[in-house]
């Protein structure tokens, strides 16, 4: 491993258990709420990792 995926993991273990860039369900709840009734559709699935901010899904260019 490297140094970066370490110091995430090591992280991550004194944050019980998830990265520092992961959001709880909850988290992701009030930061919806906070938003315009009509951009929350893509705002949820781009916190989420499943859509870029205009709305477009996230594509994996992986086989």
């Amino acid at each position: 491993m490297n140094d970066e995926s370490d110091a995430v993991e090591q992280t991550a273990t004194r944050s019980g258990g998830r990265a520092p860039d992961e959001l709880t369900e909850r988290e992701i709840q009030e930061l919806v709420a906070r938003c315009p009734e009509q951009q929350r559709w893509a705002f949820e699935g781009w916190l989420r990792g499943v859509r870029q901010l205009d709305g477009d899904p996230i594509v994996s260019l992986a086989p």
